[in-house]
């Protein structure tokens, strides 16, 4: 997706013009189902009438893993939005994959962006992935469901979005802003910062751009506020000894759910 480009005929922005969604859609990774999945609620397992989810493929029964009923948390909160019905079950599964980060480094574990879907929602979470990344060790994901109906997360579905952070400890401060110093701050004459608001901005050199379409980027981008991020990581062939050298079509994963593998 580019900045500009056609809309049903017209040249239009994308939300790529935006700074901070053209951050955020070159951060991390998705993660997708290498596998249709199902995800069968308590009446439909058979023999079985509970009010837990249970994840299930044809191709390996250890690939489930224990859910998380709403006790755990209290029956502090639905799972299902506006749901009155019997299910209040998170369900999660294993997974044939292993994320490994430098020392220092950790791992938000998000909701796919622009993926949601009407059936299950990923629970967000950090990992230190630098230290938990033996085997399956991160690999589980937690999803709440949408429905109380059985359903299958079919092949290629983002599960999960990705995205390393550095773990550093700095001290924040807050400060209660009034009305006045508001206002103040909307001019360069009176602000109590180092640089002008967007707001004078704005008025002053964004006002002679505005009229060029291919500069009608906004402030945040013209006037210096904002800066050029990449993609946070390289992506050069992996070394020998990482388990990512191995081609897709080549990995191993005889053996990656056995029953006997032990939840975090």
């Amino acid at each position: 997706m580019k900045i500009f480009q056609a809309v049903r005929g017209r040249r239009a922005q994308t939300i790529r013009a935006c700074p901070a969604m053209h951050d955020w859609l070159k951060s991390g990774w998705y993660i997708l189902a290498n596998r249709d999945m199902e995800i069968l609620v308590g009446q439909d397992r058979e023999g079985l009438a509970d009010e837990n989810y249970v994840t299930r493929d044809a191709s390996d029964s250890g690939y489930s893993s224990p859910s998380h009923p709403s006790d755990q948390f209290d029956n502090a909160f639905d799972y299902i939005k506006n749901g009155k019905g019997h299910v209040k079950d998170a369900f999660k599964m294993r997974n044939p994959w292993n994320i490994i980060t430098p020392a220092g480094y950790s791992t938000f574990y998000l909701e796919p962006f622009l993926f949601q879907n009407d059936y299950f929602a990923t629970w967000q979470g950090i990992i230190d992935t630098d230290r938990f990344n033996t085997n399956l060790d991160n690999s589980q994901i937690i999803f709440y469901p949408k429905t109380e109906e059985s359903f299958t997360i079919t092949k290629g579905t983002p599960l999960v979005q990705i995205i390393p952070y550095k773990r550093e400890e700095w001290t924040a401060t807050y400060q209660l802003k009034d009305a006045k110093t508001w206002h103040e701050n909307r001019s360069e004459y009176t602000t109590h910062t180092d640089m002008p608001s967007m707001d004078e901005q704005g008025r002053t050199e964004y006002d002679k751009v505005k009229k060029d379409e291919e500069k009608r980027l906004g402030p945040y981008r013209l006037e210096g506020y904002w800066e050029e991020k990449g993609q946070f990581f390289g992506e050069d062939e992996p070394p020998p000894e990482c388990p990512a050298h191995i081609k897709e079509e080549d990995m191993d994963y005889s053996g990656a759910f056995e029953s006997d593998i032990e939840d975090e």
